[in-house]
């Protein structure tokens, strides 16, 4: 497979550059598992410098606040971010709600969403995921239904696992304006709700990482028709079509590798029995099998890439996004028995293998459901392209 990045090495460096210019070496930033404030708020002035150069919409067309580069430039900063555990905050507004929003909002809601999200004036929270409806989205149950007057929508329901929903402006909402078609995926709309209305009630949950998710509480929050995304009843439409088509998300195998660099590292200078860890046989085998899981993604990442760009149909993204949900239990489980029983310590002990990092990996490894759970994600590719009965 040609290599796309070829001839974007001058990106690259401007990349490297300004990471290394604004990101300091301790500043790593675990985007759904750092609560401490003062990090936070590291992490979101420099997010805001990202915005002032363009980079937050960087493949956006210039009218919303974008730059109209390429997918591969998008790629590239997005791999680089990742390699240096660079913080990028506001994910589902840069990606998930500027997807829908590109695909489907209207040109009011896209001259005025956009350019927002882009400057890092908004900060959004996904407002998709209920107690009873995770990965069947279509089981949801909120609804929104028109005011007694006829001025607005009024949204009612709840919502759960919601990453950022403390320290967000707006929830993107996806609720059931039609109980009455026939199909559960009809009948959805998607809504733009203040976090800060009248009826909105956010509760911690917290994770076993350390991580604050949220139970988001709507109790008949009213949201002007302006706030309804694009038209009524297209939800599942937008929802499926749009799906982070705002720029390339997350590159999971790019943040696996600078792991895989920073226990490699303690292989060879960290010795147990009087023999370097690289040298023991079984910690070579279970390095190489890491090593074989980043190359595997990354090849399914750059052939999606190459699909997009070449405007060919494929299913390389879904088939990574399964292989990456897959890979980082495992993962972390082969870092855990590489580093033996000093992993189990927390950054607290002054003995804990890599200061910690490798117990807070398995702790983490285990929050991989967002976007779909990998088992749902195979049933989908099953169905819908190797066209396998239910």
């Amino acid at each position: 497979m040609v290599d796309l990045r070829l001839g974007y090495e001058d990106w690259r460096a401007e990349v490297r550059e300004f990471l290394c210019a604004e990101f300091p070496p301790g500043k790593e930033f675990y985007l759904d598992y750092d609560e401490d404030d003062e990090r936070w708020n590291f992490a979101v002035e420099f997010s805001k410098k990202v915005a002032d150069r363009g980079w937050i919409g960087l493949t956006w067309p210039r009218q919303y606040g974008g730059l109209q580069r390429s997918l591969i430039e998008q790629y590239i900063l997005t791999e680089e971010f990742h390699l240096a555990e660079a913080p990028l905050i506001n994910l589902i507004g840069w990606s998930l709600a500027a997807g829908i929003l590109l695909y489907g909002g209207t040109e009011a809601q896209k001259s005025v969403m956009l350019p927002d999200i882009a400057g890092m004036r908004t900060i959004w929270a996904e407002g998709l995921t209920e107690p009873g409806a995770g990965s069947d989205l279509a089981g949801l149950t909120t609804t929104a239904a028109r005011s007694p007057d006829g001025t607005h929508w009024l949204v009612r329901g709840q919502k759960t696992y919601t990453t950022f929903g403390a320290r967000s402006d707006v929830l993107l909402t996806i609720a059931r304006t039609d109980p009455d078609r026939p199909r559960r995926h009809e009948g959805l709309s998607i809504f733009a709700v203040d976090l800060r209305a009248p009826g909105v009630t956010v509760q911690p949950l917290w994770n076993i990482a350390g991580g604050r998710q949220n139970h988001i509480f709507l109790d008949d929050v009213a949201v002007p028709d302006s706030h309804l995304i694009g038209e009524v009843n297209r939800g599942w439409e937008y929802i499926t079509r749009s799906f982070y088509a705002g720029g390339v998300p997350f590159l999971r195998h790019s943040t696996m590798e600078r792991k895989y660099r920073m226990l490699l590292d303690y292989c060879k200078r960290t010795s147990r029995g009087g023999q370097l860890l690289i040298d023991q046989a079984g910690n070579r085998n279970r390095l190489a099998e890491m090593s074989v899981m980043i190359e595997a993604q990354r090849v399914l990442a750059e052939t999606a890439l190459s699909d997009s760009v070449h405007g060919r149909r494929s299913d390389a993204g879904a088939m990574y996004q399964v292989l990456a949900k897959e890979c980082i239990p495992r993962f972390a489980q082969l870092a855990y028995e590489v580093a033996g029983p000093l992993a189990q310590l927390s950054p607290q002990a002054s003995y804990a293998a890599l200061g910690g990092e490798v117990q807070a990996w398995y702790l983490q490894s285990f929050g991989n459901h967002a976007a779909g759970t990998p088992q749902i994600k195979r049933m989908v590719l099953a169905t819908r392209s190797l066209g396998l009965p239910r």
